[in-house]
């Protein structure tokens, strides 16, 4: 055969190569960059999800918050602070990995009566959720007596029943009120109902559309029902379920 066509075929056969080659190192490159972004994404969320109840955290309920807060066409918001009466004998009783399931079991419950609205767990049994739009089932303001039940339902962990109690605070979010205020006033009409009734206690507000036009109603509710005017536009309603006050009811 004649060297030259030899030669040819082989330099042929070697620039083939190389491309393939070449080819290769490029799908090898896009895989490693697509592997990166994946990582980087991943921590991202990690970054602004709770690891235990796959919620927001508290870093991530504040930053979107304020964004929601931000937008001056909103229309009036609710916010609602709940946490678990007594979880810490729930723990001790339970154990650890009960416990946590019980907490997942609520933050689960929790986000599904929200909907689409924004829910997280601020750390321990504290849980928050700022409702922007109307609950999932279709209520256009969040109650706390539902939330109640519904997160208080009986919690079934490894074969056994849970049962836990809520503290819920709702109040009403103002076009002029930070997020930050608006669940100090939350929190602090849950404080005082769990004081108040240590079994089981619900927090209302009125809509914060009620409470600009009726903030002297909201005045007289917040004495009425045991509040105090520093929580802000909010009046309290407490049901005890004990069965020591059924009998003398």
């Amino acid at each position: 055969m004649d060297p030259a066509i030899v030669a040819a075929a082989a330099a042929g056969l070697a620039g083939a190569g190389a491309a393939m080659w070449f080819r290769r190192r490029a799908r090898l490159a896009e895989a490693v960059v697509a592997d990166l972004r994946r990582k980087v994404l991943a921590e991202r969320i990690a970054a602004r999800q709770d690891s235990l109840t796959g919620l927001l955290n508290r870093r991530a309920f504040y930053e979107l918050g304020a964004v929601i807060l931000a937008d001056p066409t909103r229309r009036p918001l609710a916010a609602v602070m709940l946490d678990i009466d007594g979880f810490a004998r729930t723990n001790e009783k339970y154990g650890q990995i009960v416990a946590d399931e019980v907490l997942v079991a609520i933050g689960r419950r929790l986000a599904d009566y929200a909907g689409g609205n924004l829910v997280a767990r601020l750390g321990g049994d504290e849980f928050v959720a700022l409702f922007t739009a109307t609950t999932a089932r279709g209520a256009p303001y969040p109650d706390a007596d539902e939330i109640s039940r519904l997160l208080g339902a009986p919690i079934w962990v490894s074969g056994r029943v849970v049962r836990v109690t809520v503290s819920v605070g709702v109040t009403g979010v103002d076009r002029t009120a930070d997020l930050s205020r608006a669940l100090r006033r939350a929190e602090a009409v849950m404080r005082r109902v769990k004081i108040l009734q240590r079994r089981s206690a619900r927090a209302h507000s009125f809509p914060a559309a009620r409470l600009a036009e009726q903030p002297a109603l909201a005045t007289q509710e917040i004495h009425a029902g045991a509040g105090h005017p520093a929580t802000g536009p909010v009046y309290c309603r407490s049901r005890v379920a004990s069965r020591r006050r059924r009998r003398t009811g």
